[in-house]
């Protein structure tokens, strides 16, 4: 769903393929970080008929995203918040809590059900499109960015979760998907060999950390090294390393490390 940023690209995007204000029913954001969440509000309101379920520990988040704005700033710094945009709040009583399981019906025989997939927050849920086999994975699993392929997992503060987000990897294979929709990023037409390369980066990620870790570096002597790691594994110079990428390194890095020490 994206940053408040993101909203008019987004609305334009759907009415190019006919989708208009009365048409869209739901808005599902997986969880209530501001890349998932921040252009809610501003949805809700280019579409009146639409329903929005969260994990209930969502639910006043996006009535009130004051703490989550608090929070993204502290992380990101106030120019970064500038290009996000900051999120309007959403009517409350137009957000209902979705529960592990819950099913949605979408009509002509499509039905969504939420799995609760812990780990890179307590409040994610994915969704499973039934008999199609795909899943929405939201960011239960990792970042691979087109311009720069290296698998990295998504363990940002402050309450990441190291053995849910195991489980909730082990959870989505159970479910045998075909298909994975991820928000970072594409479609991945092999569901089962994804999902296995995210379960091993996240043991190697977390091994690798605590191996540094263990050699009192500091977190900015970790991210040298962790950094100039994945530079060689792409096999591509450090200079071209996105500024984005670099943040989501930063930040993966830094809650994992508050995992361990937890």
């Amino acid at each position: 769903m994206g940053h408040r940023s993101s909203a008019e690209v987004l609305a334009i995007d759907l009415a190019a393929r006919g989708i208009h204000e009365a048409d869209l029913h739901y808005l599902l954001p997986t969880h209530v970080h501001l890349d998932h969440c921040g252009s809610c509000g501003t949805l809700a309101k280019l579409y009146p008929n639409a329903s929005i379920r969260v994990h209930p520990r969502g639910l006043p988040h996006l009535s009130d995203p004051s703490k989550l704005v608090s929070g993204a700033t502290e992380l990101f710094g106030q120019e970064q918040m500038k290009e996000f945009g900051l999120p309007e709040p959403v009517d409350p009583k137009r957000v209902q809590g979705i529960s592990d399981e819950d099913e949605i019906a979408l009509g002509n025989g499509l039905t969504l059900r939420a799995i609760w997939t812990p780990g890179h927050a307590p409040h994610h849920v994915s969704y499973l499109l039934e008999d199609g086999g795909t899943i929405f994975t939201g960011d239960a699993v990792g970042v691979q960015y087109p311009a720069f392929p290296v698998l990295i997992p998504t363990t940002p503060p402050p309450s990441f979760n190291f053995a849910k987000a195991v489980d909730s990897i082990e959870r989505l294979r159970a479910l045998s998907p075909r298909i994975l929709c991820t928000p970072h990023f594409g479609v991945v037409e092999n569901a089962a060999d994804r999902l296995a390369r995210d379960l091993h980066a996240l043991l190697d990620w977390k091994d690798r950390i605590e191996t540094l870790a263990s050699r009192a570096s500091s977190l900015t002597e970790i991210l040298e090294v962790i950094t100039n790691e994945i530079c060689k594994r792409a096999d591509q110079p450090r200079a071209k390393l996105p500024e984005y990428f670099r943040t989501t390194i930063r930040l993966s890095t830094q809650g994992l490390l508050a995992s361990i020490n937890r």
